[in-house]
């Protein structure tokens, strides 16, 4: 599933970029501006969404009350 999400986040990724890219290049009032900008919303739309279900799959897990970590202890095991 993480390769999944992953290449789905490229292929948003690029579509908005290389739309936000080609944008400058269009005349204002030609139809191929307006493709470009409903490529760019979908781009980005697409790769949000992505993000959005990457972040709901895999939540971070909270860290362990009390719990010390290791890096506050000496090499015998006690806390400093």
């Amino acid at each position: 599933m993480a390769e999944l999400l992953r290449a789905g986040l490229r292929i948003g990724i690029l579509v908005f970029g290389l739309a936000i890219f080609m944008l400058p290049f269009q005349p204002r009032d030609s139809a191929e501006f307006v493709v470009t900008v409903l490529a760019a919303l979908v781009g980005g739309v697409f790769a949000l969404g992505v993000v959005v279900l990457a972040r709901t799959e895999n939540p971070a897990l909270p860290p362990a009350p009390g719990e010390r970590k290791e890096y506050n202890k000496d090499s015998r095991g006690r806390e400093h």
